[in-house]
């Protein structure tokens, strides 16, 4: 029976058994009448010892002095798979508290961002309305960060009602009972109104070529989801010119050996333009979402999985777990770099499994020329694209796995080190046949039909799992629904509640329950960065990549819509300024594609018959490498001439920046003002109790 047939038979905590209820009931403390509604569902596993269920309600629902949450907790039961689902909500107060207390941006009355202060509340826009003064997102991601920063004490050495479930002191509670499933599920409510409005405007066929509303998808997911989709909404956009030109290419007859050497150098040069001018989009965007200014520093408060002894920060002096970095570098050298080196070895051995299977089928095909061994001529290239994607999907739960060992400070940190353990090893996985064929086999006709069938074998894989398989879901969760729907009148409820959980909200939370969980934008950025590579680094050998890229990149930005709104459970919201170690990323790709191109040019037999015959390899080598180098001077110029920011984004963060040094200057003058007339007085009533003394 699935949980949305069973949220509908839902009990307070009274009608379990008579033990249990007076266990449940006395962790919940007396709460005023006032409406209750609730942001965030946390979900027992079916059979949770209620010891562990009654500590976590206690802890989050304890006040901040004594180690809790502060949070409004209401519980459900639900009687036929005895599971305990949690509904948490916050007052007005606690969220504006923990806004003040994260710096969460918000408008000021100058109509600039600043971080929000409860002493300076009142200059703040929109605080008239306290209720709607945080959007819901924002409110989700307060609660989100109030219960992660609930932490075990010296004294608290395990779960209750798990005695062999041990806590680290200092590590996240919440993070334990999730990671060893006590608690399977954790998702912020959608808002059904808000996300239909959302979908309309976003992934319907009619506007599948009109702008992305990037501003309400900020405002209904974060800002790091919202610059994914712009990213890849500007990206898609970059795409048609090359795309444009290799159509351009594959519809003439024009061959000649400066063909493929305008193509490379074309499609080097844009693509520097392009990662410049989306840095100048970026600041914009991040500028008018008041996240310019973000920066990790260390007084940052430490991700919720990080363990360690329980110590303080050296800046703050706030309790914090601390972990020894010569830890850290030691599981990372000693442990991780090895694994990693032995996952690249196999995926090298993939590769020449590869070659061995496509030498058998070319003999095969050479010996008889049939439909049968025509099709096979093709088989090992889709079985290599199969296998790419199969050992990629293995290689990053062990990456992960190995990135939460390493225990990272900051989340910013952990996702860096991740997303460079992934790059590395895709990199390989993916490339490293083309680069066989392309230096070591020196095959252009090979590299050009092998480059196709990997970029368009693994684009119509992707687009199967990502458009045809959740649309799949879909229907199939659709029926599930609907038949639980009948039975819901036959069903008796008895409801008592904390706070009033209407009946609409636990159907809404029974069926976005069923949902399937969100893992963020890295999957998605590495789909982005791979696809880049497959049409830049050999952009000379296949002008057509970038044709297929967009073509793949216009479905994919309406597909991910279309699984945010109706298949995904709605992920917490996310601050970003930028798209972080990505941007490195796609530089570093847009430079080793200045080099393999050049080198596919070098080795062209056409250009070779331009240079004089007598000419040694090393002077050709050194011919290309000048050229190379050329190109990359002229990368650097083009990067230098674009600035990163606009110019009116640096002349209004100039203005912030002054208006923040003015604001601090008038506060210290005002306190020094205050302390010299109290001086002033205190010093006149010491001279009036002199000079009375002595008149006596």
């Amino acid at each position: 029976m699935t949980v949305v047939d069973c949220v509908f038979q839902t009990l307070k905590v009274s009608v379990m058994g008579e033990e249990e209820t007076r266990g449940l009931q006395s962790v919940f403390r007396q709460k005023t009448p006032s409406p209750f509604r609730p942001y965030v569902v946390l979900e027992f596993a079916v059979g949770a010892k209620q010891p562990a269920i009654e500590w976590m309600i206690s802890k989050l629902q304890a006040s901040e002095s004594s180690g809790g949450a502060d949070l409004e907790v209401s519980a459900v039961v639900m009687t036929f798979k005895k599971q305990t689902v949690l509904y948490i909500g916050a007052k007005n107060s606690r969220l504006l508290t923990a806004a003040d207390m994260t710096g969460l941006s918000k408008i000021y009355k100058d109509n600039h961002y600043r971080e929000f202060s409860i002493e300076d509340m009142a200059n703040f826009k929109g605080i008239e309305d306290v209720d709607s003064f945080l959007t819901t997102a924002e409110k989700q991601k307060l609660i989100l960060h109030e219960m992660e920063a609930v932490r075990a004490s010296d004294e608290e050495d395990h779960i209750p009602g798990y005695d062999k479930i041990k806590l680290w002191t200092g590590k996240s509670i919440l993070k334990k009972y999730l990671s060893r499933d006590i608690i399977t599920k954790m998702y912020p409510l959608h808002e059904p109104e808000d996300l239909k409005k959302l979908g309309a405007d976003w992934y319907q066929i009619k506007r599948i070529f009109k702008e992305q509303p990037i501003d309400d998808i900020r405002h209904y997911f974060g800002e790091k989801i919202a610059l994914y989709f712009a990213f890849l909404g500007y990206y898609t956009i970059a795409l048609i010119p090359p795309a444009f030109i290799g159509i351009i290419y594959f519809i003439t007859s024009w061959q000649s050996m400066y063909r493929e050497a305008i193509f490379a150098v074309f499609n080097l040069i844009w693509a520097t333009i392009f990662l410049e001018v989306w840095k100048r989009y970026c600041s914009e965007l991040s500028y008018r979402w008041g996240t310019i200014d973000m920066v990790s520093s260390t007084y940052d408060e430490p991700r919720a999985n990080y363990f360690g002894t329980l110590g303080e920060n050296p800046v703050t002096g706030k309790p914090e777990p601390v972990f020894p970095k010569w830890k850290r570098s030691f599981r990372f050298y000693c442990v991780t770099v090895p694994i990693v080196s032995v996952a690249l070895g196999i995926a090298f051995y993939i590769m020449l499994g590869y070659f061995v299977m496509q030498e058998w089928a070319d003999k095969k095909y050479a010996s008889e020329k049939s439909w049968v061994n025509f099709s096979v001529l093709y088989l090992p290239t889709v079985i290599y694209a199969v296998l790419i994607g199969i050992v990629n999907s293995i290689y990053r739960k062990v990456a992960k796995k190995l990135n939460d060992w390493e225990n990272h400070r900051l989340q910013s940190a952990y996702d860096n080190h991740l997303i460079v353990k992934l790059i590395l090893f895709d990199f390989v996985n993916c490339f490293i046949s083309l680069f066989y064929v392309a230096f070591y086999i020196q095959d252009m006709a090979l590299l050009r039909s092998h480059l196709a069938a990997l970029l368009i074998t693994q684009q119509l894989i992707g687009q199967v799992q990502e458009a045809m398989v959740p649309f799949l879901f879909l229907t199939r969760r659709k029926k599930q629904v609907d038949a639980s729907m009948k039975k819901q009148d036959a069903l008796q409820k008895v409801e008592y509640f904390n706070g009033e959980v209407t009946e609409e909200v636990q159907k809404q939370a029974g069926m976005e329950s069923e949902m399937e969980e969100y893992n963020g934008t890295m999957d998605d950025y590495l789909e982005m960065f791979l696809q880049f590579g497959y049409v830049f680094l050999f952009s000379s050998a296949f002008p057509l990549a970038a044709l297929w890229a967009l073509i793949n990149n216009v479905t994919e930005i309406r597909s991910d819509a279309f699984k945010m709104v109706n298949i995904f459970q709605r992920p917490f919201a996310e601050s970003a300024s930028n798209i972080g170690a990505w941007q490195v990323a796609f530089e570093l790709i847009s430079i080793m594609a200045v080099m393999t191109n050049c080198a596919l040019i070098g080795m062209n037999p056409e250009v070779r018959k331009l240079l004089p015959s007598d000419i040694t390899a090393v002077n050709i080598v050194l011919i290309f490498v000048a050229v190379e180098h050329i190109i990359l001077a002229i990368k650097v110029a083009v990067a230098c001439l674009i600035p990163d920011q606009p110019k009116w984004v640096e002349i209004e963060l100039a203005k912030i920046a002054y208006q923040s040094k003015l604001a601090l200057q008038e506060k210290h003058y005002q306190v020094t003002s205050h302390k010299h007339v109290h001086r002033s007085e205190s010093d006149k009533e010491k001279i009036d109790a002199l000079l009375k003394e002595k008149s006596q």
